[in-house]
């Protein structure tokens, strides 16, 4: 497998590391863990077992779940050789994109009151998500106690609880910029209309 090839296929054979799943558990898994970072569609997952397994990453084991044909996907040796050689390389440069400070950026041409209130849902989801990271420091501990890689989980959380918060600071201070813009954009009453 080429280094250049999508993260995506990395992110699956790292599920896969952890134990063997069906493309509905890697799905399961992803919006449980790494979907705070990182997000796979069901349709994605799929191709990408199917290429997976072309190049012998990954070997499908049909079996009986609940009634039906499952098929579960384990990690080859050469699929732990590929995640550990990309592990080892540098991560690629991530292209950001907000879609909130773009509109930030045009926003002289709306009404600030939009922006305001913009930037409070922004503010809100924030919130939000530092709640849920809260609650997943204090379980994960519980619920993996002496994994080996619960280190590495919780530095990921931190990551996030870090970015969450410095864009909650970031909301006040935007919307008390926005707020003396709104002061000054404000027509003042002469003393001669009343």
């Amino acid at each position: 497998m080429r280094f250049g090839d999508s993260s995506s296929k990395f992110a699956i054979l790292g599920a896969l590391s952890l134990k063997p799943a069906s493309g509905y558990d890697i799905k399961r898994f992803v919006a449980s863990s790494i979907g705070h970072f990182w997000n796979e569609s069901y349709g994605s997952i799929y191709p990408i077992l199917k290429k997976l397994t072309q190049e012998k990453l990954v070997a499908p084991q049909k079996g009986p779940q609940g009634g039906r044909e499952r098929v579960v996907y384990a990690l080859t040796t050469q699929g732990e050789k590929a995640l550990r050689e990309w592990l080892l390389q540098p991560p690629r440069p991530e292209p950001f994109r907000s879609e909130i400070l773009l509109k930030l950026f045009f926003a002289q041409r709306t009404p600030i009151d939009i922006s305001m209130a913009q930037i409070q849902e922004k503010k809100v989801a924030e919130e939000r998500r530092l709640a849920a990271y809260a609650q997943i420091k204090e379980e994960l501990p519980r619920q993996h106690p002496g994994h080996p890689e619960l280190p590495y989980w919780l530095m990921t959380l931190s990551y996030g609880r870090h970015r969450s918060e410095a864009i909650v600071a970031w909301c006040d201070e935007t919307r008390a910029s926005l707020a003396k813009l709104q002061k000054i954009s404000k027509p003042k009453k002469s003393s001669n209309s009343k």
